[in-house]
């Protein structure tokens, strides 16, 4: 069996390349980024595709959409993760469009493309402060707190005014050095999102790849987002937290998904992010049980620890053979 591995253009698709070679998996890099990139994928006659969308900046990420999309669902030919949780990556829009019609308990999340709407919207509102988050922008890039005085100005800033000048809203990068930069090259305009604000007493980070399941806590960093922080308490998690991160997960039929939701203090659970593919870098694993490194797996409606280090790699190791397994299951019919 051969595997398409869909380059990237920041070489992410890289941990693809590790995975697959770590688990002997014979593989092609597919230069999906080139224009000639329709005759690649046809002629390289690999069995499917790994993908690794791009988060850097929406033309990136609507690029890997529109061929993603054509790839699987004109082509007919297999990828992974699938289209429906590619789609969902890195845009906050198309997250909360699917949270609320699926129901999936989330922070009430109101998105506006009519400046008039949107003015009228903070006018009335009446529980600030609001969250304001640009559509893309991982590690809490461009997530702020802010009153009705400064969500007018950011409607401003994002609506084209006299139909001819637009500022735009500009996310302003955080390097190591402490240092941050403006992304000039990824403005938002003429739609915004604003959301209500959680009591957060904590958040959780899930994730299910194939029949592994882990969760930890993500802690509050100095910015007062837990996204990013780069701290995590990996204490034992309850199995409350382990039924709703499945129960998401299985509403959406999802196979490779990062499902980092809120507690309250109250015990209720919030969604706020979904994304098929996660930074990894705090640890080399994703959950302790009595302090142990493991993985949880469901079994006769239950769930069954088992200890052990499974998530080399970034977890791109699970992930290739996730996907062999599902490629296997369809060569058997």
């Amino acid at each position: 069996m051969k595997l398409g591995i869909l380059k990237e253009f920041d070489n992410r698709h890289e941990d693809y390349i590790k995975a697959c070679e770590a688990l002997n998996v014979d593989y092609e890099v597919i230069d999906i980024i080139n224009s000639n990139w329709v005759k690649h994928v046809k002629n390289c006659q690999c069995d499917g595709f790994l993908v690794r969308p791009s988060s850097a900046n929406d033309v990136r990420n609507r690029m890997y959409d529109e061929r993603v999309y054509y790839i699987n669902k004109v082509m007919g030919l297999p990828i992974y993760p699938s289209y429906d949780e590619v789609y969902l990556y890195e845009n906050k829009r198309n997250m909360a469009y699917w949270l609320e019609i699926n129901e999936i308990p989330s922070p009430k999340t109101w998105v506006f493309y009519n400046k008039k709407e949107a003015v009228d919207f903070v006018n009335s509102y009446d529980n600030y402060p609001l969250v304001f988050k640009p559509n893309i922008g991982s590690a809490g890039i461009g997530v702020r707190f802010i009153n009705s005085k400064k969500a007018i100005n950011l409607i401003n800033k994002t609506f084209t005014k006299w139909k001819f000048f637009n500022l735009g809203f500009t996310k302003w990068y955080k390097t190591k050095y402490k240092i941050s930069y403006p992304q000039m090259d990824d403005k938002q305009f003429n739609n915004i999102l604003f959301q209500e604000r959680v009591n957060v007493k904590y958040e959780w980070r899930g994730i299910k790849i194939g029949n592994s399941y882990f969760a930890h806590k993500k802690l509050e960093g100095k910015s007062g987002l837990h996204s990013g922080s780069g701290e995590a308490n990996y204490d034992t998690p309850p199995i409350e937290v382990m039924n709703f991160i499945k129960y998401v997960c299985d509403v959406g039929g999802f196979s490779s998904m990062n499902v980092d939701f809120f507690e309250d203090y109250e015990g209720e659970f919030h969604v706020n992010e979904l994304q098929t593919t996660f930074g990894s870098k705090i640890k080399p694993y994703e959950m302790c049980v009595n302090n142990k490194p493991g993985r949880y797996i469901y079994v006769n409606n239950n769930w069954v620890f088992e200890e052990g280090m499974f998530n080399q790699n970034k977890s791109f190791n699970l992930r290739v053979k996730d996907f062999l397994v599902q490629l296997s299951q369809v060569d058997k019919f």
